[in-house]
């Protein structure tokens, strides 16, 4: 008796047909994700090729860029030491080197660039208008440089060659072009010039002048033929303030030796008594100016005599060679020692007193300097004696400027009237340091806690001091006191050892630092002057060191010419540091 096998213990033909189907369809289906599989991963190689390739290109043409702005700062630094023209456009050397130093840098990064094709040139201005600085390019003087790295030639095997696919069949694409670009330009700068115009200024021409006797008789006698050459007349008149024969009995470089005590008597043994009608024939020379700048008129009888009184007690007690000599010398030293203020002495500004004259001629060539460049810095400026001033306006009867509603500016011809139309012992005789750093900070910057001042640098400019003296900071504001918290190693640790290099108990001193800090805080840089045998060199090292500006001795000689040669010297080094080229992350244009 046979047994039946029920039908569920067994498998169907129909059942094991489709089984195989299904096994097919899945041997295909893993074909095609294998070819996919594959497909992703020779596009995720070829990609992270590709990245890694731009990646190296835009390193290259990056420090390619900024090599290339540096052989540019370079030629401006080379230029500041009289070697060749401020503007560089001109100086083809300077834009040759660019070209040739970017392509070595590319080079050494493995990139290849064409230094002719590859390596743009371009001026970028500040637009006030919009706030911005956009490049012009090709457009001179140069101080922008753009560096691009090609890899868009369809030869693959040239320089510049497209980059090749290691998986290219898989997509179809056997290469691609690749290319990079990169911008560095030399920054403008918000310059603010802190000059001392403190009495100590023109100690150099004067009869106590630490440079001698002979040094200093050239030096006088040079700024009675300013004035006498410059001929000021007394206001509403035709009356020469410094006639060329002199006034009486002074006549003379020397002068006129009388040997009275007697100020009454002396004042009528020079002649200064004589009368042309009503009205003295030799009036004291100088009347000063009122609190508006203007001069005063022709001083009266009585006014002349007691200023005529005043110089000849002056020089009644000069001691040495010059006691009792009434000349153009000691009149000269006399408007120096006591009436150096413009309230009392309103033409001393026109006289080659030192060492301020060559302080200002040193501003002139500064100014000079920065037009023939045309890198874009505006420049203003603060004045200090025993307290400071931004100059925002001058009026002086023969000039009326107004500068305020852009008082740092690109008018370099401007500032340099009115630099050079002040005198030493400007808002009287002593240093207030500080303060002149305090107000040209404001100016940059603003007023701190004044939200409605936000001072006038501009956006993308790089703000600049530049502070000279040539004394000591002797002013502080009433009741300051350097806050307990003060970290000198912070700010002057030169040899990175942890401890200040530079420190002061002086609380003057520490006042000027102390603002000195607070701007670089801000991020202002500082360039200092010391000038002179009696500056505060050590001070003045200090706050160049603290903001990362230069600092330079100007020690002066054995005449005022070894003098201002040094200060010509000093000021076309210090407008020829340009900043560092940056690199640009944002074009307004592209070549």
């Amino acid at each position: 008796m046979n047994a039946r096998i029920p039908a569920r213990h067994g498998r169907s033909t129909i059942q094991r047909s489709k089984l195989q189907r299904r096994r097919g369809v899945i041997v295909v289906l893993t074909g095609f994700c294998l070819c996919a599989m594959f497909a992703f991963v020779a596009l995720s190689v070829d990609t992270g090729r590709i990245v890694l390739t731009e990646t190296k290109m835009q390193n290259a043409v990056d420090a390619a860029a900024l090599a290339a702005a540096q052989e540019i700062t370079a030629a401006v630094y080379a230029a500041g030491q009289g070697q060749g023209s401020a503007n560089i456009d001109a100086n083809s050397i300077a834009v040759n080197a660019a070209r040739t130093m970017a392509a070595q840098v590319a080079a050494a990064n493995g990139v290849y660039i064409d230094s002719d094709a590859d390596v743009q040139f371009g001026k970028r201005g500040f637009d006030a208008a919009t706030g911005t600085w956009p490049i012009q390019w090709n457009t001179s003087p140069y101080n922008v440089v753009q560096v691009v790295a090609r890899r868009t030639n369809a030869d693959t095997t040239a320089p510049d060659g497209q980059l090749p696919l290691a998986f290219g069949w898989a997509v179809g694409r056997s290469q691609v072009p690749v290319q990079t670009s990169a911008t560095a330009f030399v920054e403008a700068r918000d310059l603010v010039v802190v000059i001392d115009v403190s009495a100590s200024m023109n100690d150099d021409s004067s009869l106590r002048s630490p440079l001698g006797t002979a040094e200093a008789e050239m030096l006088l006698d040079n700024m009675w033929d300013a004035l006498v050459d410059a001929d000021p007349k007394w206001p509403g008149t035709t009356d020469s303030k410094f006639p060329a024969g002199g006034f009486g009995a002074i006549n003379s470089y020397e002068g006129t030796y009388i040997s009275s005590n007697d100020t009454n008597a002396i004042r009528y043994y020079l002649g200064l008594t004589q009368n042309d009608g009503y009205s003295r024939r030799f009036p004291f020379p100088q009347a000063g100016r009122y609190s508006s700048g203007a001069p005063k008129n022709k001083p009266s009888n009585a006014t002349s005599d007691n200023l005529w009184n005043g110089y000849i007690n002056h020089v009644k007690n000069l001691g040495g060679s010059y006691h009792k000599k009434y000349g153009y010398r000691t009149l000269m030293d006399y408007m120096q020692e006591r009436r150096y203020d413009p309230s009392q002495s309103e033409d001393l500004w026109r006289t080659p007193h030192y060492p301020f004259h060559a302080n200002r001629n040193g501003t002139s060539l500064f100014l000079s300097f920065l037009e023939e460049l045309d890198f874009g810095d505006e420049v203003g400026w603060v004045a200090y004696g025993q307290w400071a001033e931004q100059q925002l306006t001058y009026y002086d009867g023969e000039v009326d400027i107004d500068i305020s509603a852009d008082p740092i500016t690109s008018d370099y011809a401007t500032i340099d009237t009115m630099q050079r139309r002040h005198q030493a012992g400007e808002y009287v005789g002593w240093t207030a340091m500080g303060d002149g750093i305090l107000k040209a900070r404001e100016l940059l910057v603003g007023a701190a806690g004044d939200p409605s001042d936000d001072g006038y640098a501009r956006y993308g400019a790089r703000p600049t001091m530049l502070v000279m003296t040539d004394g000591q900071t002797n002013q502080k504001p009433y009741g300051w006191s350097l806050p307990g918290d003060f970290d000198w190693s912070e700010w002057t640790d030169y040899d990175g050892d942890g401890n200040a290099n530079y420190w002061t108990n002086d609380s003057k001193k520490q006042y000027a630092f102390w603002e000195a800090t607070e701007a670089i805080k801000l991020g202002i840089t500082i360039h200092t002057l010391a000038v002179g045998q009696g500056a505060d060199r050590d001070l003045m090292e200090a706050i160049a060191y603290a903001s990362g500006g230069i600092y330079i001795d100007v020690p002066g000689g054995a005449t005022v010419a070894d003098l201002e040669e040094q200060l010509l010297e000093a000021f076309s080094n210090i407008a020829s540091k340009v900043p560092p080229a940056k690199l640009v992350f944002e074009l307004s244009a592209t070549p």
